[in-house]
């Protein structure tokens, strides 16, 4: 079966034994479960990943894969936004848990930055696994495809409720953001399962979409409030897309600690 031109597999991946032994287990299931019969491009970014670590992410799938230098760095915002930033955002369900600043780079990075690559330019459908994410049975059909026969926008296994100290002020943000053309009804604290989804990215890269992301982006508070990308895209996509651009899929896939 040919496949979708310029469509691909995505992951974010850090040097953290932990996630690098997460990542071999989903690529050993994806190798297993998807790309043996949709061969598509696996692109990894990464903040300087040692060349051994490279191999052997290779050596785990049989098909092209890139490797994109990321660096994460803070935008040019203002000394008032600066002096705002908490080197660590603590978590309120544990004493020792907190957002480190690389999460919250992963964050914005996902919440709309990543359009902002050329790397990405000539990419049409967009897959997001995270290092744990994995397809635990085989997948039937090609995922790129269904997005592309049914012209559909989004694909995402569901919708989660995110908690509410960390979506402080990013509805009422999106309220006033949209005006008139807000859906009233969203979800207060929905989200998407950002931790895998589809995306039809050349439509992401021009759509008010990516509009809204700046205006989010220039107050800060993806760092000073922890307001994360599967918020951030669910508020967006809701008042931007009709229900029939979005598909929710029912697959075998798992996200979540080892397996």
């Amino acid at each position: 079966m040919d496949l979708i031109d310029n469509s691909i597999i995505f992951y974010l991946v850090n040097n953290n034994p932990i996630h690098i032994r997460r990542l071999f287990k989903s690529l050993d299931l994806l190798q297993k479960n998807y790309l043996n019969k949709f061969p598509y491009p696996v692109v990894f970014g990464h903040e300087a990943l040692p060349q051994h670590i490279i191999d052997e992410i290779r050596s785990k799938i049989n098909t092209k894969t890139y490797f994109l230098d990321i660096t994460f760095k803070l935008p040019d915002y203002s000394n008032q936004i600066l002096c705002q930033i908490p080197e660590k955002f603590k978590g309120h369900w544990d004493e020792n848990a907190f957002f480190s600043m690389g999460y919250r780079h992963m964050c914005r990075f996902f919440a709309g930055d990543i359009f902002n690559y050329n790397f990405f330019d000539n990419v049409n459908y967009f897959m997001r696994m995270d290092c744990d994410s994995y397809f635990i049975e085989n997948i039937e059909d090609d995922l790129f495809r269904t997005m592309q026969e049914g012209e559909y926008l989004y694909g995402t296994t569901g919708i989660d409720r995110d908690m509410g100290y960390v979506i402080e002020g990013l509805p009422e943000f999106c309220k006033d953001y949209f005006g008139r053309d807000y859906n009233n009804d969203t979800v207060y604290n929905g989200m998407y399962k950002t931790h895998f989804e589809l995306l039809d990215f050349k439509w992401f890269k021009v759509s008010r979409y990516k509009k809204l992301f700046d205006a989010i982006d220039q107050t800060g508070n993806i760092f000073i409030k922890r307001w994360g990308d599967a918020p951030i895209r669910y508020q967006g996509l809701s008042s931007l897309l009709v229900d029939k651009k979005i598909l929710t899929l029912n697959i075998p896939y798992k996200h979540g600690g080892d397996l």
